[in-house]
């Protein structure tokens, strides 16, 4: 990996905020109003999607750096899986709770994309 300057360190950091922000969001579907004490949704919601643009918009800036062939594989896999479920959500918000293997399908590509996006950010800001 290339060394990183601050604007993509700084970029990576937000896209894992942004990964395990959308990991949370994922875990507390269907629970209580009120649940870890989140008391608006959509703000939560809207800092995920800031967290992942913004970060993606600084990596850029920063002129992008490599990641390994798995974990290059893991993010695009879990990337379009992710964007393309949460979009269906919108159509079919019960579908992850009524069928347990989409809800485990949802939680682990959530999870890899989380966890591909703080392998990347370790291995870039340690110099790995």
């Amino acid at each position: 990996m290339k060394d990183i300057g601050v604007l993509g360190a700084g970029g990576l950091i937000l896209l894992v905020i942004g990964g395990w922000s959308g990991l949370l969001l994922y875990v507390s579907l269907g629970k209580p109003k009120g649940w870890a004490r989140i008391k608006e949704w959509q703000r939560l919601r809207q800092g995920h999607v800031d967290a992942l643009i913004i970060g993606a918009v600084l990596i850029s800036a920063d002129a992008l750096i490599t990641a390994g062939p798995v974990t290059s594989a893991a993010l695009l896999v879990s990337g379009y899986y992710t964007a393309i479920s949460t979009g269906a959500l919108a159509w079919w918000p019960d579908f992850p709770q009524r069928n347990r293997w989409v809800s485990r399908l949802d939680l682990s590509c959530l999870t890899a994309f989380a966890a591909a996006w703080t392998w990347v950010a370790v291995c870039a800001i340690a110099g790995w």
